[in-house]
């Protein structure tokens, strides 16, 4: 898990919690009678909110070591113990120095694999039967450091955690409950969901600034003058 989801609860912890909302914390083997439709709520919470947060909720950077001689590395996050898709890589780069990290380009040509005996700091990668593809061959061990979107992460078992905001997923969970057992104080749920998811949506924008219908100043238009001509204007 990454530093955000290890503050997550996990599936049982946002369980036991939604059950004694819900007026359900009883003792015995009779609390496990609703395991499963509490689950189906969390779960569906889970996946509602992933399908409307933008990727950057879910963008990982990992460090993959290189060792010399070694051309073909499995894409892995071997922190997180996760399979990286080569399809959600946004950038691969590798460092140089304490403070110089140097971007790789995509795609290896026929010609460069011919230089087999070539060893220096890898410029470019591919992918190649599954694995991730340096060139030139690795001279040394470099950290190359991958920036990807994660997979949606599996939320079945207790002990998993939620890839997004596990308050996001308990009020979700909570509003449908409330619901579902006809409490009337469901609506109150639902627009606190609504009130904090919100916030969250709002505070991905970070400190991004927008002005609306303004184009973007590298982009030059063609503008008609008071004679009819069109020229290149901003």
């Amino acid at each position: 898990m990454n530093g955000l989801s290890d503050r997550y609860k996990t599936l049982g912890e946002l369980r036991r919690r939604l059950r004694a909302r819900l007026g359900f914390a009883v003792q015995g083997p009779a609390a496990e009678n609703n395991r499963d439709v509490l689950n189906d709520f969390l779960q569906e919470g889970h996946e509602y909110i992933q399908s409307l947060v933008g990727v950057s909720a879910l963008r990982k950077k990992c460090a993959i070591k290189t060792s010399a001689g070694s051309y073909l590395y499995d894409w892995h996050n071997d922190d997180e113990d996760e399979d990286i898709d080569p399809a959600n890589v946004l950038s691969v780069w590798v460092v140089r120095g304490d403070s110089w990290r140097e971007q790789l380009f995509q795609g290896i040509t026929e010609r460069q694999r011919e230089l087999t005996d070539m060893r220096d700091v890898p410029e470019r990668y591919d992918t190649l039967n599954g694995q991730m593809e340096l060139w030139p061959i690795p001279g040394g061990q470099y950290d190359v450091i991958v920036e990807y979107t994660a997979s949606p992460g599996r939320f079945e078992q207790d002990s998993d955690r939620p890839t997004v905001p596990g308050r996001l997923v308990f009020l979700y969970a909570l509003a449908q409950a409330k619901a579902h057992y006809r409490h009337p104080d469901a609506a109150v749920a639902g627009e606190a969901f609504k009130a904090l998811f919100g916030k969250f949506k709002s505070d991905q924008h970070e400190n991004r600034r927008y002005i609306a219908g303004a184009p973007a100043p590298s982009q030059p238009q063609v503008v008609q003058t008071a004679d009819g001509s069109f020229v290149l204007g901003r």
